[in-house]
């Protein structure tokens, strides 16, 4: 791998993400592979339908799901926020200057994307996305009600993963400048902090979605980086 780890498919798939998240066991809980089985097969019993599993994508999933998707569709979920609210040393932190990742937490409401895993590879895509967001028990895998942005009177069940207020790595309500400044300085194996975020408000533009809170914390931590390159 390259200095900047490459979060995908391929490198899922061969172990890589987990043998970084290994290199820092001493400082993140991991999930064994039992457990994660277990967790999975926990989940899947509770879905409506395993002929239409839909996975609900509001972060990082939104521009690189790494899972072969079936169908996609435009969805709001009532009753939960993004909000960078956990730590991370493994992604785009270190143990020096951790960063900060994004979760939902209860209240409000987001908007994503709900992508539809076919039933035939059912259980390769749920083992690769299990991998990937349950390596380290900071999520819920929780079912909630999405609703169809083309269709507002319908929704459907999508499995989203709510951050676990109870982790050791949850900083829910964290004050707005340690957020700002571990966001703006911050970097690990994926890239910089700041960047996550960039990407973020880049595609929720180009879904044609608003999120008012992301797009503030874009423009302060934009500001504080000018501020520090002028100072």
């Amino acid at each position: 791998m390259s200095d900047e780890t490459q979060l995908n498919r391929q490198a899922i798939l061969e172990g890589q993400i987990t043998q970084l998240a290994e290199s820092k066991s001493s400082t993140i809980r991991l999930m064994p592979d039992d457990v994660r089985a277990r967790a999975i097969a926990e989940t899947l019993s509770q879905a409506p339908s395993l002929d239409e599993v839909w996975i609900y994508a509001y972060g990082s999933l939104l521009w690189n799901p790494a899972i072969h998707v079936a169908d996609t569709i435009k969805c709001t979920v009532d009753g939960y926020h993004r909000s960078f609210c956990f730590w991370t040393v493994l992604g785009r932190g270190c143990e020096e200057n951790p960063g900060l990742m994004m979760g939902l937490e209860p209240g409000g409401s987001s908007n994503g994307l709900a992508y539809r895993i076919d039933a035939q590879v059912l259980d390769t895509e749920m083992d690769i996305l299990f991998r990937r967001e349950m390596m380290s028990y900071v999520y819920q895998p929780t079912w909630v009600e999405a609703r169809l942005a083309e269709q507002p009177d319908k929704s459907i069940k999508v499995l989203a993963f709510v951050v676990d207020p109870e982790h050791e790595r949850f900083c829910g309500g964290l004050d707005e400048a340690t957020l700002i400044r571990h966001i703006a300085t911050a970097a690990g194996p994926f890239g910089r902090n700041c960047d996550y975020l960039f990407q973020l408000m880049e595609n929720l533009n180009e879904l044609g979605f608003t999120d008012e809170a992301m797009a503030e914390l874009e423009m302060k931590v934009k500001q504080y980086q000018e501020a520090q390159a002028n100072s």
